[in-house]
């Protein structure tokens, strides 16, 4: 039984590797001598090609074969590629999983897979579908519901890192287990942004032109650190996406339909965030001349000529305030 993992979804890998184990071994899967795990990346071990076949065809006192796992697989060598092509390709039938996070056709090795082994591809989800895979997998893996904008933000501040997203769900799970649901109160409570966060829930008071709510949002991201030039590059995308979505429902298309033209997830854009009733509120000139001034602003910002906070956050306040 030959396995071979490919992509970068690694929570799904992982949870692929615990199942190879299970079926490999059954009874014996928690017994540490019936299973080697290694890591090419390794650099105690001189070969990996060696120990890799080397423990395919021993017998263990303590078992009747040994199951292999090799992880980091797209850090082996040359030499050891080139050993572990020939041997495989000679008919052996060996209990052995392969992770690669990448690995191109044209490698040696995936040619030999393609004949022998069983490929499995693990690609992370797409940035804008991650609050999406968040939404299901928080359910289903911890049993316990998330909030649709905690789900947001867990993508906002990760990225598309599925084993770290899940790594700090475990963390806020551990702070607090007795919680009914996750809130994003919490999120924001235990997980520290491993990116810049893009200033995504000021998007909603601008696009429902909500005054009183846009200025307190800006006014409250300002104290808290977040970057001016990210809220404006947050701002400006958000106002381009409203004019896109214009543009699509004036020509009659549907906002579900316009959503998937613009690689959006229409639960989030459309309705959690409000868009198509956003869009209808800008009349187009008026979102065209924001747009214009953001990018002066931004423009601004970057060369000093709009440099203390007050300046920035009446020039913000006033793309709503007229």
């Amino acid at each position: 039984m030959i396995v071979t993992l490919i992509g970068a979804d690694q929570f799904s890998k992982d949870k692929r590797v615990e199942k190879f184990l299970t079926e490999a071994l059954g009874n014996q899967v928690n017994d540490p001598m019936a299973k080697q795990i290694l890591h090419a990346t390794d650099t105690n071990i001189d070969s990996i090609a060696d120990v890799v076949i080397t423990s395919c065809e021993s017998v263990s006192m303590f078992s009747p074969e040994q199951v292999i796992v090799v992880r980091n697989a797209e850090a082996l060598k040359a030499d050891d590629t080139k050993a572990l092509a020939k041997w495989l390709s000679s008919g052996v039938d060996p209990k052995i999983l392969f992770d690669f996070e990448s690995l191109a056709a044209s490698n040696e090795l995936y040619k030999v897979f393609k004949k022998v082994a069983t490929i499995e591809k693990f690609d992370e989800p797409k940035s804008y579908k991650m609050a999406e895979w968040i939404a299901q997998m928080v359910p289903s893996q911890f049993g316990k519901p998330i909030e649709p904008n905690a789900c947001a933000y867990l993508a906002e501040a990760i990225g598309t890192d599925t084993k770290l997203v899940c790594e700090e769900v475990e963390k806020i799970l551990l702070y607090k287990p007795d919680c009914a649901k996750i809130t994003l109160d919490l999120v924001k409570i235990m997980v520290v942004p491993q990116r810049d966060i893009i200033a995504y829930e000021i998007q909603d008071p601008f696009g429902m032109q909500d005054v009183k709510a846009y200025t307190r949002k800006l006014n409250e991201m300002l104290n808290s650190g977040v970057n001016v030039v990210t809220i404006v590059s947050t701002l400006y995308n958000y106002a381009l996406d409203l004019l896109k979505l214009q543009s699509l429902m004036a020509q009659g298309m549907s906002s579900k339909d316009a959503a998937a033209k613009m690689g959006k997830n229409e639960f989030l854009f459309c309705i959690k965030g409000k868009a198509p009733e956003c869009a209808r509120r800008w009349r187009k000139p008026i979102l065209c001349r924001v747009l214009r001034r953001l990018a002066d602003l931004d423009y601004e910002i970057k060369s000093g000529k709009c440099s203390t906070r007050i300046a920035q956050e009446l020039a913000l306040a006033t793309l709503v305030v007229r």
